[in-house]
């Protein structure tokens, strides 16, 4: 249950309806919005979701009679047993519309960030960059689509002086209505990948999906892109709005004396401010260079960015660097695309390790046609990133195998279960190893992970 800032009446009046069956002194009660039939319903406003396997209609009559005070229902879902509620067109695009009029009762910095790679860690460094100046509110984990983002702007207070808001997609048309329902002052696109390819298609069905997070950019706002990405690169600032660029080959925001120390973590300035990151990798790079650009964007000094960037750390599953009983495990499972793939196995590549690479990769989902192509590319690349072993697991990953035995490789193996992913792990991981667990968030390989930190390493002679 969300307790909004906003009577029944006023979210009538932004959802453009009228109540049916609502005492006049209900409609100046507060909204405590409740969108999970299993919670208390007393004095709740239930808000029922159609899904393409559910219908949470069924449970209105219920929810009434068991306290809650109306209900915002679908015109063609209406039933008459209904007795308090309030008819939309749609109950989903309508959570977006009330959202959309909620968020314009605050004064407050918005950010909005999307990308194939690296949104919840951007938003993360973010947060901590505006952290410094503003009381910043930020998306919780990657709660990021239709009902995620005004889920977020829901818990916006009047003590807060800045969001920021993540952004998902898993299809067409998805980022335009998360976009107008936020109107960022700032938005942020990290790149554009392999990611989502099943009903986006290709390369340029993620581009012209991501570009639309310029819909409800406030007229004068900032657009910032990543200039080593082949097609953000040539978006230009337009009479509504201007383009910031950031890179580590080119970009307005660029780093200078880059360096990495022996966990592959940055080193480099941008200007005269030096900046080191505790967060491994290429990847974790640009998403410090999008976090300094919006701190730039709202005249944070580069001093506090440079602070507040230090201290970050890993969120849970994403490229954390574990200790386990004599050698390191990266763990990052919370998802996969070839893209991000790439990355940790570029980051690793570059690591210093005393013993053997190990790469243990999961099948990387929702790719489409071009699965079976991404994942062959993807194994052809774990050889040339100097790993020893390739432990892969799935049905799509047996195309892992094919690529790495395709560039030599030897040491290759599938498994169609993680208990013997692990067994393998048991009789192989020696001191000095460092272990990369990979793949898409479906495939559960934070139960490897769990695994390795239990695990006695062998000898090796």
């Amino acid at each position: 249950m969300l307790k909004l800032d906003l009577t029944i009446g006023e979210m009538l009046e932004i959802l453009e309806t009228e109540a049916v069956g609502v005492p006049a002194r209900t409609l100046k009660r507060k909204v405590n919005l409740c969108m999970d039939s299993r919670e208390k319903a007393k004095g709740v406003v239930f808000w029922p979701i159609k899904g393409a396997r559910f219908d949470a209609h069924q449970f209105v009559s219920q929810m009434e009679k068991d306290g809650a005070l109306m209900s915002v229902v679908n015109e063609t879902a209406i039933d008459p047993n209904f007795k308090m509620y309030a008819p939309v067109d749609d109950t989903t695009k309508a959570l977006l519309k009330l959202a959309k009029g909620y968020q314009k009762l605050f004064k407050l910095k918005k950010v909005a960030i999307t990308g194939s790679n690296g949104k919840t860690t951007t938003k993360e460094m973010t947060k901590a960059v505006l952290s410094m100046k503003f009381n910043t509110h930020a998306t919780q984990g990657n709660f990021n689509n239709h009902i995620g983002v005004p889920m977020t702007l829901f818990q916006l207070k009047h003590s807060h002086e800045a969001a920021v808001i993540e952004m998902g997609t898993s299809g067409p048309d998805e980022i335009r209505p998360l976009s107008l329902a936020t109107e960022p002052d700032v938005a942020v696109i990290t790149n554009i990948g392999a990611s989502h390819l099943e009903r986006l298609g290709d390369l340029d069905g993620v581009f012209n999906e991501k570009i639309n997070i310029t819909a409800g950019l406030k007229k004068g706002g900032t657009l910032i892109v990543n200039a080593d990405d082949e097609r953000l690169c040539k978006v230009k600032a337009t009479k509504n709005y201007k383009v910031v660029t950031f890179g580590v080959r080119r970009g307005v925001v660029k780093p200078e004396k880059l360096k990495w120390n022996e966990n592959s973590c940055a080193d480099f300035y941008v200007g005269r401010t030096h900046f080191t990151l505790n967060v491994p990798g290429d990847h974790n790079l640009y998403d410090a260079l999008a976090a300094i650009a919006v701190g730039e964007a709202f005249r944070i000094p580069k001093a506090d960015i440079a602070k507040a960037l230090a201290g970050f750390t890993s969120t849970t599953m994403r490229m954390e660097i574990k200790d386990a009983n004599g050698f390191k495990i990266v763990s990052d499972c919370y998802n996969a695309n070839p893209s991000s793939t790439k990355m940790a196995l570029q980051t690793l590549g570059n690591m210093k390790v005393k013993g053997q690479r190990i790469a243990v990769l999961g099948d990387m989902l929702e790719l489409g046609k071009e699965s079976g192509n991404l994942h062959k590319q993807i194994g052809a690349m774990v050889p040339e990133m100097n790993f020893d072993l390739l432990l892969a697991f799935g049905n799509d990953a047996k195309k892992y195998v094919e690529g790495a035995k395709s560039r030599g490789m030897k040491n290759v193996f599938h498994f169609d279960s993680l208990e013997d992913v692990v067994c393998h792990l048991s009789q192989t991981v020696a001191e000095g190893d460092v272990v990369l667990v990979k793949g898409s968030r479906g495939m559960h390989m934070e139960r490897v992970v769990d695994a390795l930190l239990r695990m006695v390493p062998v000898l090796r002679f």
